[in-house]
């Protein structure tokens, strides 16, 4: 695949169902390039489903899933890790035990393989201690640097949300799904955390794609919104056309 700056995500004609209940109707949207980008919609509108369908943890029952144009649904979570896929989660994982900078150097483990921690870095001692430069870095950018050596278990809720969303570019991704990152976060973070989304993404590029429900933070913050209701894609466009889509206020306040 080509190289960050030139990553596109296009969903043509996903469907999935659970038993009897369709939580995905044909939904079909294209990302052309990389930016900052919002997927919203009313509870059960169809959001983890589909970026469960993207990530690889669930199986499309008809559709494809394009990265740079070529159909990539049916790969496993470690294989689309492999070509440059990364997540958050809206129940924050990370190891509370562990320090901050061991959370951020797990994320470098071959995926797919079992490891001890010890092993997770198999490179070069430079390239090993490039790796850390960089994590101490990003932990920097996150507000985080001194806690660097601490367990993370010593961090706020807002905090372990920062921790989460710079331990999935350690291995700098080339598409980052956001799922609910304003989610539980004190007021007081939240532009701590809008700031440090954009820094991430103007000094590593890729495509974000950010599911929210905050309204105004994913406003701010996302260049081009998709919105989904009952399974499907309702509308999509700049920030400033969703605000004023009356299908959208309907689908939101009806």
């Amino acid at each position: 695949m080509s190289d960050a700056a030139a990553i596109s995500l296009a969903v043509a004609g996903v469907s999935k169902s659970f038993g009897g209940v369709r939580a995905l109707a044909d939904v079909s949207f294209a990302l052309p390039g990389p930016g900052l980008y919002g997927l919203i919609g009313p509870n059960g509108a169809g959001k983890t489903t589909l970026f469960d369908v993207i990530a690889g943890r669930q199986i499309a029952d008809a559709g494809r899933v394009l990265l740079d144009g070529r159909p990539v649904q049916g790969l496993r979570p470690h294989e689309l890790a492999a070509v440059g896929l990364a997540r958050t989660f809206q129940e924050c994982r990370i190891f509370p035990e562990w320090t901050c900078l061991e959370n951020l150097l797990f994320s470098l483990r071959p995926k797919g393989l079992a490891g001890a921690l010890g092993r997770i870095v198999t490179r070069r001692a430079t390239a090993a201690a490039e790796a850390i430069r960089d994590a101490r870095r990003l932990l920097a950018l996150a507000t985080l640097d001194a806690y660097a050596d601490m367990p993370a278990s010593v961090l706020s809720f807002g905090q372990r949300r920062l921790l989460e969303i710079v331990a999935a570019l350690m291995g700098r991704p080339r598409l980052l799904l956001l799922d609910e990152p304003a989610a539980g976060i004190n007021p007081g973070l939240l532009g701590v955390l809008a700031d440090l989304i954009r820094m991430l993404h103007a000094e590593r590029g890729g495509l974000f794609l950010i599911v929210e429900h905050n309204m105004e933070f994913i406003m701010g913050l996302a260049r081009h919104i998709v919105v989904m209701h009952q399974g499907a894609v309702l509308e999509e466009g700049p920030p400033a056309a969703i605000q004023a889509s009356a299908r959208v206020i309907e689908a939101y306040l009806g």
